[in-house]
């Protein structure tokens, strides 16, 4: 049942970016992939699978690699919003940074502090979206 809820959401984002721009479709393929990452993550500290938790911080930082490019950030941003390009930069480095200290964190074995490093992934996702996004 999961996996046909899955591939339905992912169904309906693929119809929902079929008139958007190249740069856009690629975003939107981004974020899916980054949201199944910290999901990935967060399943993986609810079931104590360290695995699952490593794995989803490798997909984080390989889909976050794209947000390291201004000129890409600025052909994301709306129009109303290319002036955030710092802002999403920040926020890629922000994202890169906790990643590398939530992995220092799962070779320590030190949970905890892994999971803040999490929360601060989040936080910055939350962020950049609060404000491109107008929340």
């Amino acid at each position: 049942m999961k996996k046909y809820t899955k591939l339905i959401l992912v169904s309906l984002c693929m119809a929902s970016i079929v008139n958007a721009t190249e740069a856009e479709k690629v975003n939107a393929m981004v974020m899916i992939n980054m949201e199944n990452g910290l999901a990935n993550i967060q399943k993986g500290f609810l079931y104590n699978n360290v695995d699952l938790i490593k794995g989803g911080v490798d997909q984080i930082q390989k889909e976050n690699t794209i947000y390291h490019d201004r000129k890409v950030i600025k052909s994301i941003l709306p129009e109303n919003k290319k002036q955030m390009e710092n802002l999403a930069l920040i926020t890629s480095k922000r994202i890169e940074n906790s990643t590398e200290e939530m992995k220092t964190y799962l070779a320590l074995k030190q949970m905890k502090k892994a999971h803040a490093s999490f929360s601060d992934i989040v936080n910055a996702c939350t962020d950049c979206h609060t404000l491109v996004r107008g929340w």
